[in-house]
């Protein structure tokens, strides 16, 4: 099985968080389908052949191509890959594009599944963020992808934001809960360079949440998500049983994605590829049949690290006899060797052979992750 990821780049609005490859201008939006469907049918032997169980439409703001638009980019998708039978097709969406006429169009294209960056569940946290949508329009959005019959529903928040008082983050879950929306994305804030939020904290117009702050609000996260039955699938996801994203399963589980559009990234087991971040270039160099992504075959290094960083965060672990048998006896007893302080400290668990992350652990997984890379 394989995945398929499209990178729809355009914005309205540029959120103060995101680093992501985006464009505030339309200008461009029809010729860079176009590209779109050309990349797809000039890498269409890239998964050689394997079934695709996932396709993903993410951004930007993939909620701003129509109807129209989002069936032509999957006639070629279903052209030029095999799909599997029951395929989870997922669109990221601002909660002010889904209104109800939108999310009945939507019903018609092989839209299966809705990302909704909900952020918050405060107006002064999405004014601050610099969201386009407001609380209200979250809630509306939800309600109306149920009317028409969407069930397969995530929704996006951020915890840790300047001034975020654990009381609010209590109250912002709360209200996500009691919308009964089957899977939930909670991602600390991270101050990424060349963000607003980062030049912000920089001139010390912001500062960041205190340690102990964003710990107890880790905690709550966790509290209440066991309290409301879903599992704790990956540091940063939580679903109730059946809810999972099949798609970042995918990646997690090192099977073999394409990314499609400028700046995605893909990934087939021996290499990775990496598509150019330039609009126009990356419209040009498709049109011309030219080459527009660098190439990195991966080392034994890069395979163990890859396969480290995306397994241990997950509730399946790192499996040493994997690291051991795919990977080298070599890389499985330093990995053993690495973790011995973090099983003593009490950061990780060994079971059946297998890291996993403790509950304490959970909050300092990328220190862990780093810490047992082979560099």
């Amino acid at each position: 099985m394989s995945a398929i990821y499209v990178h729809i780049p355009f914005c309205a609005k540029k959120c103060y968080y995101c680093d992501f490859f985006m464009s505030l201008s339309l200008k461009y939006k029809d010729d860079y389908l176009t590209a779109l469907k050309k990349e797809l049918k000039l890498r269409q032997n890239y998964l050689q052949n394997q079934i695709v169980e996932t396709v993903y439409l993410g951004g930007g703001t993939p909620s701003l191509l129509n109807e129209k638009e989002i069936n032509e980019l999957f006639e070629s998708i279903f052209r030029y890959f095999k799909i599997a039978e029951n395929p989870e097709i997922t669109l990221e969406a601002n909660p002010d594009d889904l209104s109800e006429n939108y999310l009945k169009n939507l019903k018609k294209t092989p839209i299966n599944r809705l990302s909704i960056g909900i952020q918050s569940f405060f107006d002064d946290d999405l004014k601050g963020m610099n969201r386009r949508h407001s609380a209200e329009q979250s809630i509306s959005a939800v309600k109306n992808a149920r009317v028409v019959g969407f069930e397969n529903i995530s929704g996006d928040l951020i915890y840790g934001l300047p001034e975020m008082t654990s009381q609010k983050w209590e109250q912002n879950l709360n209200t996500f809960f009691n919308l009964k929306i089957p899977h939930l994305s909670a991602y600390h804030l991270t101050y990424e360079p060349n963000t607003v939020f980062y030049k912000k904290l920089k001139n010390n117009k912001i500062q960041e949440v205190p340690e102990e702050e964003s710990i107890k609000q880790f905690e709550i996260l966790k509290q209440k998500a066991k309290a409301n039955d879903f599992i704790h699938y990956e540091t940063s996801n939580f679903g109730k049983k059946g809810f999972f994203s099949r798609h970042n399963t995918a990646y997690w589980q090192q099977k073999h994605y394409l990314g499609i559009g400028a700046s995605a990234h893909s990934f087939n087991g021996v290499s990775r590829q990496f598509n150019i971040k330039n609009l126009k270039e990356y419209i040009r160099r498709a049109g011309e049949n030219a080459t527009f992504f660098e190439k990195e075959l991966l080392s034994d290094i890069d395979k163990y690290n890859d396969y480290l960083i995306t397994s241990l965060r997950t509730m399946w672990g790192t499996d040493i006899s994997y690291v051991s048998e795919q990977i080298g006896k070599t890389f499985a007893e330093q990995l053993s060797g690495k973790a011995k302080k973090h099983i003593k400290n009490g950061n990780l668990l060994l079971k059946n052979n297998t890291l996993y992350l403790s509950d304490k652990g959970k909050f300092i997984e990328d220190f862990i992750s780093e810490d047992l890379f082979i560099i």
